[in-house]
């Protein structure tokens, strides 16, 4: 295998892939990850800590400086890429939410290979302060993903409003941190981390030991707890930790326990009197009976063992023990996978695996056909070990069962410093013991890419590794090759105009960076990498200021723009429109200040629509792309993360990328407080949610008559025909004191309201109808 083949191969298992050009890898290393679409439409964790989804390299070709992270990113960086509490406690974007709270582990306690905390679909991301988990109360309960909604505005930004409350199921008004645990259900009501059957809160309704009797009440379905319709029954169980014990049970007379809940413990229990053989299985309640006469009274059989139940036949000191059926079938006085037999097919840790099995079909055990195979679990009390999962390459442990431990475990390859230039595939080799397994080692800015060559490294010599443009290696790992490289920028095709810097791009791969492809002494290059209409060669766009062809001559000085035929048939000519139709622009009137740049293409002329993506100027105004005005569509203007034409997913400014067309448009992208997700604001006179409606005409500000009482009795308030509250004088309402008030002095100055049955009098009346020429109205 070659050295790159093989780097890649480690990549993969380290969870990199070589094609990125970003390490991706350290997006592992947070308890969840954000992610966006990216130039190419591959979805990438990117996101998290840059300010793009191609990371690094995405922001350099924006013109940016590498690595372009976002203010997470910088303070992840700072704390030794490693996710901690005090990196958790941070607020590094300034939004008022911290970085735990957005990645759904407050406290920080989260560590590489656990599976991820929280919710998943609440994940925010911790460097861009317009995203937060504050702004989300799906639900309208006045709690969001993080924070409580104590001003009623539909969000928890405002100041202390985030007090460490939290919604862990936005989409049930009946869940949040404020919330009471209902015993009657299987939800996590208060979003303690703890269902029902696991809250304290709840313990007389869960039926730990499945016996079928709780702490208070009776399982009748058969699911653990007692919280259904007609479970609360009242029956205690006396030991909800013992299986055999239990109100109802047949008392095992020599097993200690009071098996029936009734007070009597074995042969005090009035159960272990029997003499006689009652399920004929050959022992009695007091004995065996060893000849086979019915009863136990025979010499000897009083001591030969006893039947703990004498009503099952399957159920005696002889019987083998049955893993899964409640009961104590071998009367040793333990039940179940409480029995020493049964231990290695129950799944104590719940991780898919026994000590003896595996569970195939999730139901915690590995009893069931088939399921006693390997691979076998090696430490069933901790769910973090197991066949199923991660090898932790630091903590001295077996974490995947295949008796390798850490740095001996295959898994762990990319802790080693195998080429003995004291990088690894995570980490720095700081005290030069070949691997990158001690503290504060792992992590870092400078990580091996290729452990297999010692001159592939970031650093060589004490010096940054310098990026060879031409041999498809990344020389300096920085997750970017060749052409791709910033200290190679001139043997990328920037423009794909199919020219660079250095040369010309044969291949068509948008680089010079093959064999051959490099320009010789006074051979021609591209000038201008940024501009697709600028290169060796190309046709010469007669007003558009530029020496297109790169020839010494711009527009009307050079040759190119002296012919008068409309070679393509377009209708345009280099140096006007052919009005007539007669092939050339000879006429009168066609001579114009417009031109066709590229004679050879009939789909490039001053009449075709730019196209946004193609990197060529279209119309030929001398405007590529996005530079255009007719693309300013696809442009995040005023930076509210939507365009005039679609949503900027990955921030980037534009709204060209993959998914990224949608949401409508931003009626205005000269104001970050107007897009298709504002509020409207029910006064302004704008369309602030670009639907169209404004103000009142829109369903946010939609009256109710409920909302429009002012707290005066002596006014009627509800709804006008224009969508706003309006108070009007209650003409049952009169007045006993101040002329000229109606009664509606709302109990000031004398005033009150006349009472029920009683009409207004004269003067009240008088000044009602006077009062109904001005109407109040009171805004929302």
């Amino acid at each position: 295998m070659t050295p790159t083949r093989l780097a890649a191969t480690l990549l993969c298992v380290l969870g990199i892939h070589s094609t990125a050009f970003a390490h991706e890898f350290y997006a592992t290393r947070v308890p969840n990850r954000a992610t966006a679409t990216n130039a190419v439409g591959t979805v990438r964790p990117c996101i998290t800590c840059h300010n793009n989804p191609d990371g690094g390299r995405g922001c350099v070709d924006s013109g940016g400086t590498a690595p372009c992270l976002n203010p997470f990113g910088m303070a992840f960086r700072s704390n030794g890429f490693f996710w901690d509490e005090t990196l958790a406690l941070m607020d590094s974007d300034g939004d008022g939410f911290t970085n735990g709270q957005e990645l759904q582990d407050p406290a920080g306690t989260w560590r590489v290979g656990q599976p991820s905390p929280g919710v998943a679909a609440y994940v925010t991301r911790p460097g861009f302060n317009d995203d937060s988990p504050g702004l989300h109360d799906d639900d309208g309960d006045g709690y969001c993903w993080f924070g409580r909604d104590m001003d009623g505005n539909g969000d928890c930004l405002g100041a202390s409003e985030n007090d460490g409350s939290l919604d862990c199921d936005d989409m049930m008004a009946a869940v949040n941190s404020g919330a009471t645990e209902l015993c009657t259900n299987a939800i996590d009501d208060d979003c303690n981390g703890l269902a029902t059957l696991d809250d304290p809160v709840c313990a007389n309704v869960v039926d730990r030991d499945g016996d079928g009797i709780c702490g208070m009440g009776t399982d009748m379905n058969g699911d653990r707890d007692c919280i259904d319709a007609g479970e609360m029954t009242g029956l205690v169980d006396c030991d909800d930790d013992a299986i055999t014990v239990f109100p109802g049970n047949l008392e095992n007379c020599a097993d200690g326990l009071d098996n029936d809940c009734d007070g009597d413990v074995d042969v005090a229990d009035s159960m272990c009197t029997g003499e006689n053989d009652a399920d004929d299985d050959g022992y009695c309640p007091i004995g065996r009976d060893l000849n086979d006469d019915g009863d136990c009274l025979d010499p000897g059989e009083p001591e030969a063992g006893l039947d703990c139940n004498d009503t099952n036949p399957a159920v005696n000191p002889g019987a083998p023990e049955l893993c899964m059926d409640g009961l104590d079938n071998d009367c040793n006085g333990q039940a179940d996978f409480a029995d020493s037999i049964c231990v290695g097919f129950f799944d104590a840790d719940m991780d898919g695996h026994c000590t003896a099995g595996v569970d195939l079909n999730g139901n915690g055990s590995c009893v069931d056909p088939g399921e006693d195979v390997g691979p076998f679990d090696c430490n069933d009390d901790d769910a973090m070990v197991s066949p199923s999962a991660p090898e932790v390459c630091t903590n001295d442990r077996d974490d995947d069962c295949d008796l390798l431990v850490s740095l001996a475990d295959d898994d762990c390859v990319g802790y080693l410093d195998r080429d003995g230039d004291r990088y690894c595939f995570v980490g720095f080799d700081m005290n030069r013991d070949g691997d990158c397994a001690d503290p504060g080692e792992e992590g870092g800015s400078f990580t091996d890419c290729d452990d297999t060559d010692a001159d592939i490294s970031p650093v060589t010599a004490g010096e940054p590794t310098p990026e060879i443009c031409t041999d498809m290696v990344d020389n300096n790992c920085d997750g970017s090759v060749d052409a791709f490289d910033p200290d190679c920028a001139e043997y990328r095709d920037r423009d794909q105009d199919g020219w660079c810097l250095i040369g010309r791009d044969l291949n068509g791969d948008f680089d010079c960076s093959d064999e051959g492809e490099q320009a010789g002494e006074g051979e021609p290059v591209d000038f201008d990498d940024r501009d697709s209409s600028v290169f060796p060669g190309a046709p010469e766009n007669c007003f558009d200021g530029k020496d297109n062809d790169r020839n010494g001559l711009t527009d009307l000085d050079d040759p190119y723009c002296v012919r008068d035929r409309d070679a393509d048939g377009d209708g345009w000519c280099p140096v006007g429109r052919d009005l007539n139709g007669d092939g050339d622009c000879l006429d009168e009137g066609e001579n114009i200040a417009q031109s066709d740049c590229d004679e050879a293409d009939p789909e490039r002329n001053p009449d075709t629509i730019e196209d946004c993506r193609n990197l060529r100027d279209d119309d030929c105004d001398g405007d590529v792309g996005l530079l255009d005005t007719d693309c300013f569509r696809l442009l995040d203007r005023d930076g509210d993360g939507f365009c005039g034409e679609g949503i900027d997913d990955n921030g980037d400014g534009d709204c060209l990328d993959s998914a990224e067309d949608r949401f409508g448009m931003d009626c205005d992208d000269t104001n970050p407080m107007i897009n298709v997700r504002a509020r409207e604001v029910c006064d302004d006179g704008i369309d602030n949610d670009c639907d169209a409606a404004i103000d009142y005409d829109d369903t946010q500000c939609m009256c109710d008559d409920a909302m429009c009482d002012d707290g005066d009795p002596c006014t009627i308030d509800a709804c006008g025909e224009d969508n706003r509250c309006m108070s009007t004088p209650d003409p049952a309402c009169s007045d006993g004191g101040m002329a000229g008030d109606a009664g509606m002095g709302g109990g000031g100055g004398g005033c009150g309201c006349a009472l029920p049955g009683r009409g207004p009098n004269p003067l009240g009346a008088l000044l009602v109808l006077l009062a109904l020429v001005g109407v109040l109205r009171r805004r929302r």
